[in-house]
């Protein structure tokens, strides 16, 4: 009820006043309307005349014309100050005004309160201020009925809360007999009598509460059947559960978080070597030995708090090795608390050695490709020396064709040359003295060497670098042969101009992996082009040899890092490459 007269109050009040500021606001307007053609002509009798009759209004304390210099035109009650300027905060905040204005004011000696309202006038088609007009609009009469709203709301909110404790005294004493009664029931059942029947006879609330709990307590007789039900049928689940996990091609096993193995499957006991008696009950490292790779996966997944995926592990048994994939997870109860770890392990051996076998067959494959690359890009250089070298016998003694002899071989013997350079690059193992870099700064100067390059082609760049990244560590001029490769490649693949993206940052919250992505928003590629991008002698340009992106790959991958490429056709490209970072 409070609530409802403060809201009631408050809008009851704004109301009134906003009609007031409505009606002073129209009586402004119309003073303005009549009074335009005498500020025009500095008619200072008329607009007088204008203002005391305006002034005879209800609740208008007083009304104040303003020529185009400020001037007072008329101040109802003031002849005296006419032509006078005033320099009051009110009135210059009203003669400053280019809009209609209102602001709240004290008047007289009684500080009664009241709206200043002023009203620019202009003539219409232009902007130039002949005048302001101002009316002092007395808000007196509306505190009055102000006040009289809330006196009566204030006698609403007595009777209100009387009338309520009259009916909340009648209402309570129906209410407790059935609720003690109630009560008694309740204490009663609570104690294991799921046999008593409420008996409530009001006609209301209370006797469907009565009925609810009647019909609560049949409800939960047949709960505890159900109960017992379920249990059976949870026993009969669990040994269900006991037979898939045993019978598992995958390897089992929990530890409690004093890593003790709590299960073990049969899959397990063969990759391990251990009977599942002996090792259930027993600490792992006991089982296992301190330097077990299984042992150190577990105890790094309980100190981190998280599972672990290891794709590829090497686990020496007596005179063989046998490869796994093992993952690791944390086991929780029911409120989500920690009660162990559980490592799945899946033995790959089998398929490593089927692995084998298909690297042996790409690298044949690879070998094939790489000789026809090689031999179709030292063909036409072989094709041009041989013509040269047949025709030097019959043109020995012509001048020019000793020129073009001299011009032309030594050039196809250092294309060639180049070619075996590269290739030799992409085998041999080199050792580039490895520094901490800023991989931005080699971005960037790779941007500003083609950077004119870029702006001939339409081509702009989106900079998205972070500045506070850790350093790298790695060759310069390798690494910025690498990414010269990429951004040349994105430039090219732009060719009706586009934009270049490029961004780094780091790869997660750790910060052990520095991750660089170029985006362009060029032709794009197909996914035959995509799948043979980084091998050698694969290219789709005309002069190309397609040695670069291999090359490329290469650098990234001494750096011990990886190089990922997406791309649509017609879509633009994204070359994803992760560079380890320097660990402080």
């Amino acid at each position: 009820m409070l609530m409802t007269i403060i809201l009631v109050e408050k809008r009851q009040s704004e109301a009134i006043r906003l009609e007031a500021q409505k009606r002073g606001m129209t009586i402004a307007r119309n003073l303005a309307g009549v009074s335009t053609n005498a500020l025009i002509t500095y008619n200072y009798v008329v607009l007088e005349q204008n203002a005391e009759r305006v002034s005879e209004e209800e609740d208008v304390a007083y009304v104040i014309i303003h020529d185009k210099e400020h001037r007072m035109a008329a101040f109802t009650g003031h002849g005296e100050k006419q032509g006078q300027l005033l320099t009051d905060p009110v009135s210059q905040k009203a003669l400053s005004a280019r809009e209609p204005y209102i602001q709240s004011i004290t008047y007289g000696e009684r500080k009664v309160p009241a709206l200043d309202l002023s009203v620019p006038v202009y003539v219409e088609g232009s902007e130039e201020k002949w005048g302001t007009i101002r009316i002092g609009l007395s808000l007196e009469r509306m505190a009055s009925e102000i006040l009289r709203t809330r006196l009566n709301l204030f006698l609403l909110g007595l009777f209100a809360l009387g009338f309520g404790i009259l009916g909340s005294v009648f209402f309570s004493e129906r209410i407790t007999r059935p609720l003690s009664k109630l009560v008694e029931t309740t204490i009663s059942a609570a104690q294991g009598n799921l046999e008593q029947v409420s008996d409530i006879r009001t006609r209301d609330e209370i006797e469907e509460l009565g009925n609810n709990f009647n019909h609560m307590i049949r409800q939960i007789r047949l709960d505890r059947e159900e109960l017992e039900s379920r249990l059976r049928e949870i026993t009969a689940l669990k040994t269900y559960t006991d037979n898939v996990i045993s019978s598992m091609t995958n390897g089992l096993i929990t530890t409690d978080l004093g890593k003790k193995v709590v299960s073990a499957n049969q899959t397990v006991e063969r990759i391990l070597g251990r009977r599942k008696e002996e090792m259930i009950g027993s600490p792992l490292d006991k089982v296992l030995g301190d330097h077990h790779p299984i042992l150190k996966l577990i105890t790094e997944t309980l100190s981190k708090n998280r599972g672990i995926i290891i794709p590829e592990m090497e686990l020496k048994k007596d005179a063989e090795t046998l490869w796994l994939i093992a993952c690791t997870s944390i086991l929780t109860d029911g409120e989500g608390n920690r009660i162990g770890a559980l490592a799945v392990v899946q033995d790959i051996t089998e398929m490593k050695t089927l692995e084998e076998k298909l690297r042996q067959a790409d690298r044949l494959a690879a070998l094939g490709t790489l000789s026809a690359g090689l031999a179709h890009e030292i063909k036409n250089p072989l094709s041009a020396i041989k013509t040269f070298v047949q025709l030097l016998p019959q043109k020995i003694e012509n001048p020019s064709f000793l020129v073009k002899f001299k011009n032309t071989v030594p050039r196809e013997i250092d294309r060639i040359n180049q070619l075996v350079e590269n290739l030799l690059e992409l085998t041999r193992t080199r050792k580039h003295p490895m520094n901490a870099l800023d991989v931005n700064q080699l971005i960037t100067q790779v941007i500003d060497l083609h950077g004119e390059e870029m702006s001939k082609k339409h081509i702009s760049f989106n900079d998205r670098l972070t500045r506070t990244i850790p350093p790298i560590k790695g060759d310069s001029e390798t690494l910025y042969r690498a990414f010269s490769n990429l951004i040349i490649n994105s430039i090219q693949a732009m060719t009706s101009g586009g934009t270049l993206f490029v961004s780094s940052g780091p790869e997660d919250s750790e910060c052990s992996m520095v991750e660089i992505v170029i985006h362009d928003t060029g032709i794009g590629m197909d996914e035959t082009t995509t799948k043979n991008l980084f091998n050698p002698f694969f290219t789709t340009k005309e002069k190309g040899v397609g040695l670069g992106m291999a090359l490329t790959q290469k650098i990234i991958e001494d750096h011990h890092g990886t190089i990922e490429v997406q791309s649509e056709k017609g879509k633009g490209t994204t070359f994803t490459i992760r560079l380890p970072a320097v660990v402080a």
